[in-house]
């Protein structure tokens, strides 16, 4: 029942900085069914990225590039993204060996600073994606993304938060 807070910048704030937290290991696999599951907060809802889940890459600046595209960074990821640059809500991306999954544009926002929990299940190449809300009651929970990220690739589950514009800094 610990808190962690991970910030984007030092303090300072700058366009694009980021901070992720990833196992040190690449030890999960789709086919293994890993299921993660992330309490979490972010103390402005503005001007910023935010992604949970699973990512084959952990150095990345984000497994995403560009939600509005549609397109990624990391080769195989499962992930929840909010992204002040496409929309104020959640959706939900998938990148399999490269090549994105139709990504699950569910119209829920997160509210500042008020705790929710997001949840990535993977099953093969599948990817289930829920959200409960601050009293753990279920609000959402997706369809199966079909061809959502490859079965044996080895994946560390992922917390990453990235300035957009402004010089503001984002806790979460």
């Amino acid at each position: 029942n610990g808190v962690a807070e991970i910030r984007a910048s030092d303090g300072n704030g700058a366009d694009n900085e980021y901070c992720g937290i990833a196992l040190p290991e690449l030890g999960f696999t789709a086919q293994q069914n890993a299921v993660m599951a992330v309490r979490l907060k972010i103390d402005a809802i503005t001007t910023v990225k935010v992604e949970v889940g699973f990512t084959d890459v952990t150095t990345d600046n984000g497994a995403v590039n560009d939600l509005g595209a549609n397109t990624g960074t990391a080769d195989d990821c499962a992930v929840w993204v909010f992204d002040t640059d496409d929309t104020a809500y959640w959706q939900c991306f998938g990148n399999k060996a490269g090549t994105e999954a139709t990504k699950i544009e569910d119209g829920l926002a997160p509210v500042a600073d008020t705790y929710e929990t997001l949840i990535v299940a993977l099953r093969d190449t599948n990817a289930k994606f829920l959200r409960l809300d601050a009293n753990g009651r279920q609000t959402y929970e997706s369809a199966w993304m079909t061809d959502a990220i490859t079965a044996a690739d080895k994946l560390s589950p992922w917390i990453f938060v990235q300035l957009r514009t402004g010089t503001l800094d984002r806790n979460l």
